[in-house]
């Protein structure tokens, strides 16, 4: 992306100066328009003088993501505490900040674009046999690339979070957490103030402008038996409605924007971007952490934390990084000649949510092209309005219980999304997670001339479970990835009874019906034999078209010391160090049921509440 320098600005457009007053003028307002919406002045500045001139901070923070961003803004509310904030991207992009264009993010620079080890009977419809997940690699990590779906789970998660061991984590406890973060601009109602915050860094939106696909979506689900309700953030969960998003005035509003860019000149906080902590460092012969080993710019960097480092690089990376310190399985450590500080089970416990789509179809004389792209665009960069402002139409989700209609926790989520004819043009879906050219092709006829709504069966309470572990000693390449879904056949068992229970009543609807819209499928060859919504068939449709719905959980688990499956305790510290402590998606006991972004941003508010109340309680030296 352009810099926003006005000298390397006006260089820029001076180079086109032969094309025209009128070219260059607009070229002038896009310039000016890209730097007001993701220029480099929006961010804090990179602080690898300062770091260089003095290594020396009470609290280092490593990832900026969903958690980190916000635990480096709550430390250093503390004027006293110096913070360092690492990051291995750099500042979020005009791709990243466009709230339509999510999906297109997959793949780019701002993804790490981590693939999981192939796998017999799941992802066998990808070219590499391997799903994709992404995870952010920029301020804001995953908040920065996700599809901005503010969603906080259930109640009962929290309160079994609390039974298993893990004091102060129940629901009640944890809800102020959630309020605390939360700018909250959607429908008001008596009950809004008891599970809404207002005030807080990061905007909340849910107003009343339902998309003509979105009403027809909740019309047709209210047939299928599934309630509609005005809001899912409650104590109670069940139902289906139109999702608050995390934007604000037409732009993603990811823990970057809401957490760093209004601080980013406070002088107590120090950024350093494009740069990997490859190592935890420790006192001679103690288990008492001392700072980190970062590398940026080819070049190592030793720098000490006098208090604690806290590790927010998420369910993939925090483990990576503890295991390259020498924290984890004994057995998995010696294979790389690492040093061992203390057998512990990180990696394990990793869990995620699959969902599986299927699809209607609509006849659409209206297409996508170029000129309506264009106008978009336009529209966009000018005045952070119009399509490209916000996620609509895909926000409808519905939360649904395959065993028991009457429960208060679902077991599914059902995500719904419209293609516009033709749209694969611009957001080439299946492409861009890297389908086989079967899938795509398929998938690419069928959006041709029809609109295609895509309808995730997500698994919220998958009981199988995966592992992340090294592939070498080298912190530059990605760890192994072992999701292994549906070892479990119960998952399995969820997901087709998720289609037969809704899918299959949704095509039934009057709604559906009326409007001629009509499942159709992706008529995978390897799938042929069977006939049709058979549980064969569902079956084999559903180990091809695997899908990671982006939440990796539970690599670093939250419990008692007691529990040898632990790796932190209650208040976030690893066991048997000193100084440090995991605060992201990796400590959750067990994955949430629903997206995760709000979740994590609850654990960081909370888990630097924790830090603030042990230095404050009982240290004296503050």
């Amino acid at each position: 992306m352009w810099a926003c320098d006005s000298a390397l600005t006006t260089t820029a457009v001076n180079s086109y100066q032969a094309a025209g007053p009128l070219f260059v003028q607009t070229l002038q307002t896009f310039l000016a328009a890209q730097c007001a919406l993701a220029g480099d002045h929006l961010w804090p500045a990179d602080a690898l003088d300062s770091v260089v001139q003095d290594p020396n901070y009470d609290f280092i923070v490593v990832g900026a993501g969903s958690a980190g961003a916000v635990v480096a803004n709550r430390l250093s509310e503390v004027p006293n505490w110096k913070v360092l904030l690492i990051e291995a991207g750099g500042n979020p992009t005009v791709a990243t900040e466009t709230p339509q264009i999510f999906y297109n993010n997959i793949g780019t620079t701002e993804d790490w674009g981590y693939k999981t080890v192939p796998q017999e009977g799941a992802c066998l419809a990808y070219k590499e046999l391997s799903c994709a997940w992404p995870r952010g690699k920029t301020l804001g990590g995953c908040s920065s690339i996700n599809g901005m779906f503010y969603v906080r789970a259930n109640k009962v998660d929290y309160d079994q979070w609390a039974a298993q061991g893990n004091p102060g984590w129940s629901y009640d406890e944890v809800l102020p957490y959630f309020m605390k973060s939360e700018n909250y601009s959607g429908k008001i109602n008596e009950n809004t103030h008891l599970y809404h915050g207002n005030g807080g860094y990061l905007n909340v939106q849910n107003n009343d402008d339902l998309h003509d696909f979105e009403k027809l979506l909740l019309n047709a689900i209210g047939e299928t038996g599934i309630r509609v309700v005005d809001d899912i953030n409650t104590d109670f969960q069940m139902g289906a409605t139109k999702a608050s998003t995390t934007i604000k005035d037409g732009i993603r509003h990811s823990t970057a924007r809401a957490f760093l860019a209004p601080i980013k000149d406070r002088k107590n906080l120090h950024v350093l971007k494009n740069a990997l902590v490859t190592k935890i460092l420790f006192e001679p012969g103690s288990n008492v952490v001392s700072g980190i080993l970062v590398n940026k710019n080819g070049r190592d960097i030793v720098v000490n934390a006098n208090k604690e480092v806290v590790v927010s690089s998420g369910a993939i990376n925090t483990p990576q990084l503890l295991l390259l310190s020498g924290i984890g399985p004994n057995e998995h450590l010696k294979l790389f000649n690492i040093d061992v500080k203390a057998d512990l089970p990180v990696g394990e416990n990793l869990q995620d949510h699959l969902f599986v789509p299927f699809l209607f179809s609509l006849p659409g004389t209206f297409k996508v092209d170029g000129e309506l792209i264009a106008n978009q665009v336009i529209e966009y960069m000018l005045n952070n309005t119009g399509p490209l402002s916000i996620t609509s139409p895909h926000r409808v989700i519905s939360f649904f219980n395959t065993t028991d209609r009457n429960a208060v926790s679902p077991n599914i989520q059902f995500h719904y999304l419209v293609f516009l004819p033709q749209l694969y043009k611009y957001v080439d879906y299946f492409g861009l997670h890297g389908l086989n050219t079967e899938v795509q092709e398929k998938a690419r006829e069928l959006n041709r001339d029809n609109i295609l709504i895509i309808a995730y069966v997500g698994l919220l309470s998958p009981k199988s479970k995966g592992k992340i572990v090294l592939k070498s000693n080298d912190p530059n390449e990605h760890p192994l990835i072992y999701a292994n879904y549906f070892t479990e056949h119960d998952d399995l068992n969820a997901v087709i009874e998720g289609y037969k229970q809704h899918i299959y009543e949704l095509s039934k609807s009057k709604v559906f019906q009326t409007i001629g819209i009509k499942q159709v499928w992706i008529d995978l060859d390897a799938c042929k034999k069977y006939e049709k919504s058979s549980d064969e068939f569902l079956e084999c449709y559903s180990r091809h078209m695997t899908f990671s719905l982006y939440h990796p959980s539970g690599t670093a688990k939250m419990g008692p010391s007691s529990d040898e499956s632990t790796v932190v305790d209650s208040e976030l510290r690893v066991k048997n160090f000193e100084n440090l402590r995991v605060i992201d998606a990796s400590i959750m006991p067990d994955i949430v049921k629903g997206n995760t972004n709000a979740p994590v941003i609850m654990i960081a508010e909370k888990g630097a509440d924790l830090i603030k109340k042990s230095w404050f309680n009982t240290h004296t030296e503050l």
